[in-house]
């Protein structure tokens, strides 16, 4: 127990919360016990080693009795997703004025993890849990000590949603705590594409963890856009277990919060199984963000591959982790890892490292990283054909995550990537890089 954990109100605050249901009480009282005695990361924990919570460890008890008071018409923003299928959960528990779950094929569940637990508790039971482990790290302890709601998508064999699920979190209330759990699981050969956006209207702290399982010869398509309040903090963890000859394409984009922490966690089980994960993370001012990325190949004949991009202006601090691990049991494995960042200051600052451990005599695999300014041949090229130093500037930096963005499928996720892009450029932040 350290000093920056007060033990008394954290409980007490335990005992005064909901819950999920009855059966899972058991299984957060033990998750809440672990928090305690592991605390918050620190920087002497080599995978917190850039990015310092001392500061939201040492004001959470502040932030844990905070009432949500929100108003359904004010908070009733989000991305414009033609046909899409909408779940909102506004400071961690669902919305039914917001959301609807109709249209759906036969036999999908869509709704709360509170519903599930009523209508499917022993499902719940099994699925809460199955991919978190709570010893990964402090917040991944309190979510699951402390959640109280989430969103659940239960898709039965054979079953495709034609149109994407859009999990809409809002967190409204000033200075509150949201934890949010989002879980996934898709049948043999289902298929679905599920949108999860994070959007809060102040300073708060938002604590998300996602499990998704995809079974046998299934697809799921994820999305996670987070886009918080600039003073607001955001840590969130993915987990994905992808079964025999199923296929996974995710991507992730970070453009909002002071300080941003995301981790995928991959695990390729079954033969065949496939995962392409792209990413795209951008901050400016004294903002910090970090994007990890963590891939298991456990199976033969898997396949991932992996980009990730950076883009930092101001004195913006950024830090990237990707690392494939390969056993003795996945021969024929091919993996990718890549990460390019761009800084456009010379006050920006990146820590990358990507990693290749194998243990396997028959694998194709590859990883790099790149950390750079704006390409000077490439400024000079264009002002030789006209074009004048700010717009080519804008031109290299909007081609630059070009790449990513045109392969996402739902325009509005782009949209609000480009967006961001354009008020990193236009803040002035390509000044001093050229």
């Amino acid at each position: 127990m350290t000093e920056l954990l007060p033990e008394k109100a954290i409980r007490t605050a335990w005992d005064s919360a909901q819950g999920i249901s009855p059966g899972l009480r058991t299984r957060q009282q033990q998750a809440l016990d672990a928090f305690l005695l592991a605390g918050f990361p620190t920087t002497r924990h080599e995978s917190w080693k850039y990015t310092d919570v001392h500061l939201l460890a040492e004001t959470y008890e502040n932030w844990l009795t905070n009432t949500p008071n929100y108003d359904t018409k004010t908070a009733a923003t989000g991305l414009v997703i033609p046909g899409a299928i909408h779940i909102r959960l506004i400071d961690g528990r669902l919305d039914q004025i917001l959301s609807g779950a109709e249209h759906l094929p036969e036999g999908v569940f869509l709704g709360s993890i509170t519903e599930l637990a009523v209508q499917q508790p022993d499902k719940l039971e099994q699925l809460f849990g199955q991919l978190a482990r709570t010893n990964d790290s402090g917040f991944v302890a309190l979510n699951t000590a402390f959640v109280t709601d989430g969103a659940a998508l239960l898709v039965p064999d054979g079953v495709a949603i034609e149109h994407p699920v859009y999990v809409h979190h809002i967190s409204h209330t000033r200075e509150t705590n949201v934890q949010t759990r989002l879980l996934v699981e898709l049948s043999a050969r289902a298929r679905a594409t599920v949108v999860e956006h994070f959007f809060s209207h102040h300073s708060v702290i938002v604590n998300a963890v996602a499990e998704l399982t995809c079974k046998a010869d299934s697809h799921l398509t994820y999305y996670k856009l987070q886009a918080e309040h600039q003073d607001a903090w955001h840590t969130a963890v993915q987990y994905a277990d992808i079964a025999r000859d199923a296929l996974l394409q995710t991507t992730h984009i970070d453009v909002g919060a002071n300080l941003a922490r995301n981790e995928f966690k991959l695990r390729l089980t079954g033969q065949g199984a496939r995962a392409e994960a792209n990413g795209l993370f951008m901050a400016d001012g004294n903002r910090h963000v970090e994007s990890r990325i963590d891939v298991d190949h456990l199976a033969p004949n898997t396949t991932s591959r992996e980009r990730f991009r950076g883009i930092l202006g101001g004195q913006a601090r950024g830090v990237f982790n990707g690392r494939i691990h390969v056993h003795q049991s996945a021969q024929k494995t091919a993996a990718e890892l890549t990460n390019r960042n761009l800084l456009l200051n010379t006050g920006a600052e990146i820590n990358t490292k990507p990693e290749l451990e194998i243990y396997a005599d028959d694998v194709k695999c590859a990883h790099g990283s790149t950390t750079g300014q704006l390409d000077r041949n490439a400024l000079f090229y264009l002002l030789t054909r006209g074009v004048d130093l700010h717009k080519a500037r804008n031109i290299l930096i909007t081609a630059f995550a070009a790449e990513l963005l045109t392969g996402i499928r739902v325009p509005a996720i782009a949209t609000v990537a480009r967006e961001a892009l354009e008020a990193l450029r236009s803040a002035g932040n390509a000044g001093d890089a050229s």
